[in-house]
């Protein structure tokens, strides 16, 4: 006897469009780090019958949809990429799309009118990343804002005048806080609370930390990180070497390090612990000893795969910088192929001794994957960088001085 779908009961019909139509369940993880999420809905079902699409419509119109729109069509693109923010659609069929809760819409004072805008809709859950990815944009390229005009319209998509709850309200305006010091703001619908609305506007009008603020945050969340280290509560630490990052603009996601608003360090500090020191010269030692930390703390753990990743990369990219030499391989003649390594401990670089860090723990996760050529060229490395750490100087000694080269 064939199966009756509309014979279950409608709490059970319900729930099953939901786990077919919703945002959550949409939502597919990118093939790779570098791409954003993607949505997909199977909409098949509402082509069932009528029944099934009146009762299933009702469950995709739960979504929370938002709508961008912009005169340039490269800002799309740039929202998409650069802010790894996941489109649900975009360009004609965003265009047509009415069923949204708030319609963001961007441009700037002086432009020249165009025929033509270009769209994209997005779900609520992704509407943070997109604030965040404007207010980097701003930071990186500084007075990005001022420039820019902001329009938001606030709906409710089913029932006209029909008032948005405060909560949703809240979800749908507060990321907007993230967007500061542009030319023209303005906030409309016919229900808007005005307590959201202010709280917006507060929000708005407080600055960003500065870079010196940011370096102070970044210092004591890494120390946090570090206690928590010492206490063997590990994904503790990590956690908040990852918030460290965060505070100076650097999101790790993953085995993923995205790096924003270089353009916002570069000032002297005028205040605090790095009083009269260059910000980004700060933020780089910083960086240097959270990944130090990061590569520590997985050695604790005894994932010795993510503490040769984290190190391997930062190696790589820091020989990278100072040879122009691409590639991952840490083997081969120390004699001649880390002539880098040598040249540059002389150099006077900033986060020398956390390199060596780098080195000397990279090595020893090396040694535990079998990697032993590498391990003996990172420990050789890591002698340079430190020659008065006696641990490292010792472990030279015993693993390379005294190693059989000739088999």
């Amino acid at each position: 006897m064939p199966f009756r779908f509309l014979n279950l009961p409608a709490e059970i019909r319900d729930h099953i469009y939901h786990e077919i139509l919703s945002c959550d369940n949409a939502r597919r993880l990118p093939a790779d780090d570098d791409s954003p999420a993607s949505y997909h809905f199977d909409l098949a079902i509402l082509r069932t019958n009528r029944q099934i699409y009146h009762e299933s419509k009702k469950a995709f119109q739960d979504n929370i949809f938002i709508k961008i729109t912009t005169p340039w069509s490269e800002s799309i693109e740039h929202i998409s990429s650069e802010g790894r923010v996941p489109m649900i659609a975009v360009g004609p069929a965003a265009e047509a799309y009415k069923s949204f809760h708030l319609w963001i819409w961007i441009d700037a004072p002086g432009v020249p009118s165009r025929d033509t805008s270009y769209s994209m809709l997005i779900c609520l859950d992704d509407l943070l990343a997109f604030t965040r990815m404007w207010r980097f944009s701003n930071l990186t390229h500084g007075g990005l804002n001022p420039h820019l005009r902001l329009k938001l319209i606030l709906q409710d998509p089913h029932v006209p005048d029909r008032k948005i709850p405060k909560a949703l309200q809240t979800r749908l305006l507060q990321p907007f806080g993230l967007v500061k010091d542009l030319h023209s703001f303005s906030l409309h619908g016919e229900r808007v609370l005005p307590s959201v609305e202010e709280a917006l506007k507060k929000e708005q009008a407080t600055p960003d930390p500065s870079p010196g603020e940011c370096l102070e945050t970044a210092t004591a969340l890494k120390d946090a990180g570090n206690k928590s280290l010492q206490a063997n509560d590990y994904p503790a630490a990590l956690q908040h070497y990852t918030d460290a990052f965060a505070a100076i603009h650097i999101i790790v996601s993953g085995r993923k390090r995205y790096v924003h608003a270089d353009g916002y360090y570069g000032s002297v500090i005028t205040s605090g612990t790095y009083t009269d020191q260059r910000s980004d010269y700060v933020r780089l030692i910083l960086r240097v000893k959270l990944v130090a930390n990061f590569i520590q703390t997985y050695l604790k753990m005894q994932e010795w795969e993510e503490a040769r990743f984290w190190g391997k990369r930062s190696i790589v990219l820091f020989r990278g910088s100072l040879t122009g030499r691409e590639g991952d391989d840490l083997g081969g003649d120390f004699d001649k192929d880390w002539v880098w390594a040598k040249n540059s401990a002389g150099m006077g670089f900033p986060a020398r001794n956390e390199m060596g860090k780098i080195l000397y723990r990279t090595a020893l996760a090396s040694r535990e994957l079998g990697h032993e050529k590498e391990e003996l060229n990172l420990i050789q490395a890591a002698a340079i960088y430190l020659p008065n750490d006696e641990v490292v100087q010792a472990e030279k000694r015993k693993r390379v001085d005294d190693y059989d080269w000739f088999g």
